[in-house]
């Protein structure tokens, strides 16, 4: 299968005026911040000038493209002379204080290819700094069955020992092991199609960004497929996790994990997590599939 090249970001035109035509007047500090360093990436990308990309990207930044395959902050900055710029559209934000979560979709050249995109801007202490790009296949039509949430058991007992149990990611701090137990937690939900106790996990505005390219679901939407499993008797079998990394920024975090379902090609994810009344939510997920 060809490997589609890796694209980067808008021209910096392109995106200034895609950020003007979402932000509000009572934008705040961190999204200006982010914005204005979401410009002078693309500054840099348009110019070919490593130097300034390089102050601009995590140290742990990673680029997944739309075929899922994941590159480093130092085989990226090499090719940006060869990264093409394409217009943003429906582009969305999600502020979440130390963490800015930047989503839309755009063509990829030269092929005009339909991408779903994420960028998620994390506040270092030196400055605000690209942690995650991610692309998705944009589909033309929205597929009959959605994908992305596990295989069905067919009345099969599920142990779910990988991820409800244990997961191969060791957190570094508190913060960190409580994000991840919260989201094995939400697994367990899942599992057994508990509507009542998924639902408090996610924030209202909740957005999936499905690797079948289909319209991004909403909390509603989730619950309804949840509420219908539990109907009709269904149980998924959640997908085992092969890798995971999570970073805390005060009430906000991001987790970057691949999963291997029962069936099928691994998965890509990327989340955004945030802390509402001493408790963490889902605010946003996003999956590939690695070809």
């Amino acid at each position: 299968m060809r490997t589609a090249r890796p694209y980067l970001i808008l021209t910096a035109l392109a995106l200034l005026e895609s950020v003007l035509a979402f932000r509000s007047p009572a934008a705040t500090s961190s999204e200006g911040d982010a914005l204005a360093a979401d410009r002078s990436l693309a500054a840099a990308v348009v110019k070919a000038d490593p130097a300034s990309a390089a102050l601009l990207l995590d140290p742990e930044f990673t680029w997944t493209d739309r075929t899922g395959k994941t590159r480093s902050k130092a085989e990226i900055l090499p090719a940006l002379a060869s990264l093409s710029a394409a217009s943003d559209a429906d582009v969305k934000l999600i502020d979440a204080g130390q963490v800015v979560l930047i989503r839309g979709s755009h063509p990829i050249l030269p092929d005009a290819a339909a991408v779903r995109f994420v960028r998620v801007w994390v506040k270092r202490p030196q400055a605000w700094q690209l942690l995650v790009y991610q692309e998705t296949t944009k589909a033309d039509e929205n597929p009959v069955k959605r994908s992305g949430f596990g295989a069905p058991s067919n009345g099969m007992p599920v142990a779910c020992e990988n991820p409800c149990k244990m997961v191969p990611y060791k957190p570094d701090t508190p913060a960190e092991e409580e994000v991840v137990s919260m989201w094995q937690a939400v697994e367990q939900t899942v599992l057994t199609n508990d509507v009542e106790a998924w639902a408090p996990n996610f924030t209202e505005d909740f957005i999936f960004v499905t690797p079948d390219g289909g319209t991004p679901l909403n909390k509603a939407d989730r619950l309804a497929m949840i509420a219908e499993l539990r109907r009709a008797n269904t149980t998924l079998i959640p997908a085992e996790v092969v890798s995971m990394k999570v970073w805390v920024f005060g009430a906000a975090a991001v987790m970057r994990s691949e999963h291997k379902p029962v069936n099928g090609k691994v998965l890509h994810v990327t989340r955004l997590f945030e802390k509402h009344n001493n408790h963490w939510q889902i605010a946003f997920g996003q999956q590939t599939w690695v070809e």
